[in-house]
Parts: C-alpha cells; sequence; structure tokens
C-alpha cells in the first residue's frame, strides 16, 4: 500500500472519529503506523496533512456535483448541487469543520465549486427565470448554503437541519425570481 495513502486514510479515520482537535500529529503517526519524519517527509507538516485530506475530499465532493449537472433543468442542477453540499457536511462533519477553518485562509480552496454554482445561476438569469444579475443571485445563493452549513455541528438534528436547508433554499429561489434587476444589481 502506498505510504501516502495510508497515512491519508488513517488520518481521515482519526479525523472523523475524534474531531480536528484529535487530528495531532502524533495521534496520526500511531493510527498510520509511522514515525514522525516518514509524515514530514509526505506532508511538510500538520497544516500540510490537513490540507491533503481537505482536497482528497473536495475531489470526492467535486465528483459529486459534477454529477449533479446531469439534470437537464439548471434549477434542478442547482438544487442538486446544493444538497451535495449539504450531504458532504452531514456524513464528514469533521472535514467540513477542518475545511471551514482552512477556507477562511484560502478561499480558493472552494473556488470550483463556487464556478459550478454560479454557472448554474447564470443559466437562470440567462433564461429570465431569475430576474437579477448573476453576481448578487451567485452570493445570495452561497450564503444561504453556507448558512445551513453552519448549523452541521454534533448533536445537530438531520432532520431539522433538511428542514432549514428546504426553507432557505425555497426562499432564496423564490426572492430570485421574483426580483427586478434594478433592485438586484
Amino acid at each position: 500500500m502506498d505510504t501516502e495513502k495510508a497515512i491519508l486514510d488513517a488520518s481521515s479515520a482519526l479525523l472523523e472519529a475524534k474531531g480536528p482537535r484529535g487530528l495531532t500529529t502524533r495521534a496520526v503517526c500511531e493510527a498510520a503506523g509511522i514515525k514522525a519524519p516518514t509524515l514530514y517527509h509526505h506532508f511538510g507538516d500538520k497544516e500540510g496533512l490537513e490540507l491533503a485530506l481537505i482536497r482528497r475530499g473536495l475531489a470526492d465532493f467535486m465528483r459529486r456535483k459534477q454529477q449533479a449537472l446531469a439534470a437537464a433543468e439548471p434549477l434542478d442542477q442547482l438544487r442538486a448541487g446544493w444538497d451535495v453540499a449539504l450531504e458532504f457536511a452531514l456524513k464528514r462533519p469533521s472535514l467540513y469543520a477542518l475545511l471551514s477553518h482552512h477556507v477562511r485562509a484560502q478561499p480558493e480552496l472552494v473556488a470550483d465549486s463556487y464556478a459550478l454554482m454560479h454557472s448554474c445561476v447564470q443559466r437562470l438569469v440567462d433564461m429570465g427565470r431569475f430576474h437579477c444579475t448573476v453576481d448578487p443571485a451567485a452570493r445570495a445563493i452561497w450564503a444561504a448554503c453556507q448558512g445551513v452549513l453552519s448549523l452541521v455541528r454534533p448533536g445537530a438534528s438531520r432532520k431539522d437541519i433538511e428542514a432549514v436547508s428546504d426553507l432557505l433554499f425555497e426562499a432564496v429561489v423564490d426572492k430570485l425570481s421574483q426580483l427586478r434587476t434594478s433592485r438586484a444589481g
């Protein structure tokens, strides 16, 4: 087995079991059955390991978001992408927490995800479904989804989070469908 993959697999399991605070270099080395120099050789430091975990998780996330584009209707694509983001956070809450921590300093981590969402919003604006300019509409969709994702934490009710998700998605879409360009721009 590839050493780097083994370290990432052990780190991922440790992260989801113990949370971001439990992801220490000592714990990772123990879980992966390696010595610290091996960890540092592959990832440089703990932050490098965290970013490798995030990038690996985001690669899977982006594959799922790309699959969401299979829906023919842009609004269905937008909703499917929103749901993929929520499912990612619900299934991998510790990885999502780690991503949220790093994205403040490195917003480019989510640039591809934002671009996919922005392209769906652009199509909805072009079709006349959203009655505003694309950038404010995309920012509104992104902010609403991020608000829902912020509810994901240990002990939170999945059912409640999904209910809020449905409410916010429908509210933002309804508002964007009613706005006139002069008010939204």
